[in-house]
């Protein structure tokens, strides 16, 4: 062949075809991770048994661990590929490494680096690598998804892969919709028989609220709140009429999603970056002023409805209750509201915001002759009723005492009361798990921020239970999936506050503080410092006065920044992750390591 310019041509060494197909397979495996179903009988370390009160080291998993293997499988499967397409495929992919793509990337490799120490130092060998019951997110998770994102950055680049991204996110969109709606009518995925016949499962699931494979409401509507910008941006890029009405029907079905998941973060959150897109669409389309201020309208009023509806799904009998329970979460009105209990040699001691109970008994057997009681420093005489001692004074409404042989119950209007024990020097109180505590830890000494530990469904409590215990997660954390070994099970007030009951605190209801428990505060840091760049770089390419507007870079762009936002206070799960570093390794190709093409969305 003849010599072009002082230039060989390159020849071709496999199909075109063969080019586009990992991309196609990545994109397919994540689309279809959250959905592998697999029953898995797991061996607990002793540590595990015992901090989830296992009566036995033997349970049953049949979502987390089996999807945590096949994407641990996938970007292994990505990565070989990609050192075989490099050695042996012509033409080469062509590496768009920007400065900005080279800083993203460098970040995202320190964070791992940092994870791998804290993984190698960590004390719970037992599940830093593989995450542990209930929690899977190990570190070889973590290098899966930096392996994902690398993955999707550099198949993105063919424009038939990137149509075949759209065409699965519109496809994901209508499934995932069709099974929440069925799932409101008792048919859930897990209960299907093929399902239960592929995955090896027994018996039946059941929600009260829509989550799908997703184990969870709060997860599903991260993942919802994720694809809604993305997939109402696809309908702008539709080419004909029929293409259009699917991509419409694809918005309509993972809005209709998120919704049903009826968490006010993720809706919020959600559909608030969806109106952002609309709104920049609007602002950039041809439209005239009427017809702007027609959507406008239109948009108005569909808020106003949809969070009507939505504030109407929430517990309570007045639009009053209703909001303070969207806030707050579960509404604790007819309980003691226990902010403090204490046990102090012969004293159990039990305060809310208004009230100081003190019981006192001198010696080991327990009666109503040998108790005495003070409520704000008067001495109070109880009533015996039904075996129980109640109280004529308001303050102590909600508040009734058992004597149980060897204790005292005390019932407080929540469904689990609070114990102590006597003992022979004192008194111990009876825990979570039934755990004998000889005094009772508290998160923090702060009554205000104990007043605020309900707050948005007992984050406040968990976020302050994590950054109590990150005093030695400066440069590296305690190790990926160790939350539930570090932090505190037994504040017991703020248990029944949040919960009305005793219940286990495995992840702290955030990524930026998981990252910053798991792999230390640092790697938190570049991560935070790598979404801010990717955030601020593709800005510019979606709203710069020099670039022509994209739908899709644009809805992109926005599906990302709503992860993020709901990462504030949703955890890094196996369950929604994945798709995440999918889309923000696309995006960091669409938006940082190349020019915004010029394709206008009419």
């Amino acid at each position: 062949m003849e010599k072009k310019h002082g230039r060989s041509p390159v020849k071709i060494s496999v199909s075109p075809w063969k080019l586009t197909l990992p991309g196609k397979i990545l994109t397919i495996c994540i689309c279809l991770l959250p959905f592998l179903t697999r029953s898995i009988t797991l061996t607990v370390s002793n540590a595990e048994r015992a901090a989830y009160f296992l009566s036995s080291d033997q349970v049953i998993d049949f979502e987390q661990l089996c999807r945590e293997i096949a994407l641990i499988a996938v970007a292994a499967a990505a990565l070989a590929w990609f050192v075989y397409e490099r050695i042996t495929m012509l033409p080469r992919r062509k590496i768009s490494m920007t400065r900005v793509t080279a800083v993203i990337m460098a970040l995202i490799g320190g964070y791992l680096i940092l994870g791998l120490i804290s993984t190698i130092t960590s004390p719970q060998q037992f599940v830093v690598w593989l995450g542990n019951y209930q929690l899977y997110e190990g570190y070889l998770a973590l290098v899966s998804y930096a392996v994902i994102f690398a993955a999707a950055w550099y198949w993105i680049d063919r424009e038939e892969v990137k149509n075949f991204v759209q065409n699965a996110l519109t496809i994901l969109s209508i499934v995932i919709g069709a099974l929440v709606i069925l799932e409101s009518t008792g048919m859930c995925y897990y209960n299907n028989p093929i399902v239960q016949a592929l995955g090896g499962l027994n018996g039946r699931v059941s929600f009260e609220h829509a989550t799908l494979t997703f184990g969870n409401p709060d997860y599903l509507g991260m993942y919802a709140a994720m694809l809604l910008p993305v997939v109402t941006s696809l309908i702008f890029q539709a080419k004909t009429k029929k293409h259009r009405i699917i991509q419409i029907i694809a918005a309509l079905l993972i809005a209709t999603t998120l919704f049903l998941t009826q968490v006010a973060n993720a809706i919020l959150i959600g559909f608030g970056m969806t109106l952002l897109f609309l709104w920049a669409w609007l602002i950039r389309s041809k439209h005239g002023r009427a017809m702007k201020i027609l959507i406008s309208g239109v948009a108005v009023i569909a808020i106003v409805a949809g969070g009507s509806c939505f504030i109407m799904t929430r517990s309570g009998t007045t639009i009053s209750e209703k909001l303070h329970h969207t806030l707050i979460g579960i509404g604790q009105e007819q309980t003691f509201q226990l902010l403090e209990a204490s046990i102090n040699e012969n004293t159990v001691t039990l305060e809310n915001a208004d009230t100081v109970l003190t019981v006192t008994a001198e010696d080991t057997t327990l009666s109503p002759e040998t108790l005495s009681f003070v409520c704000n420093g008067d001495v109070i005489t109880p009533d015996t009723s039904d075996n129980l001692l109640v109280f004529s004074e308001p303050e102590l409404e909600h508040c009734q005492v058992e004597i149980q042989n060897d204790r005292l119950v005390f019932y407080l209007g929540y469904a689990k009361p609070f114990e102590a024990i006597r003992i022979s020097d004192g008194w111990q109180a009876v825990g979570i798990g039934g755990t004998i505590l000889d005094q009772i830890p508290k998160v923090s000494d702060s009554r205000w921020l104990q007043e605020k530990y309900t707050y948005l469904n007992g984050r406040v409590f968990v976020w302050a239970n994590t950054i109590s215990v990150l005093d030695d997660c400066w440069l590296i954390g305690h190790g990926p999936a160790t939350s539930l070994f570090y932090l505190n099970q037994n504040d017991l007030p703020a248990l029944l506050n949040i919960f009305s009951t005793y219940a286990l605190y495995n992840k702290p209801h955030s990524w930026y503080l998981q990252m910053a428990q798991d792999t230390g505060i640092l790697s938190s840091v570049l991560i935070i410092g790598m979404l801010v760049t990717f955030a601020v770089c593709g800005a510019r390419k979606c709203f710069g006065k020099r670039t022509t507007w994209n739908a899709w870079n644009t809805g992109l762009w926005f599906s990302i920044i709503a992860y993020c936002l709901t990462g504030i206070m949703g955890d890094s799960l196996i369950y929604h992750a994945p798709m995440f570093w999918f889309l923000l390794g696309i995006g960091t190709r669409e938006l940082v390591s190349t020019q915004t093409r010029n394709a206008v969305s009419k």
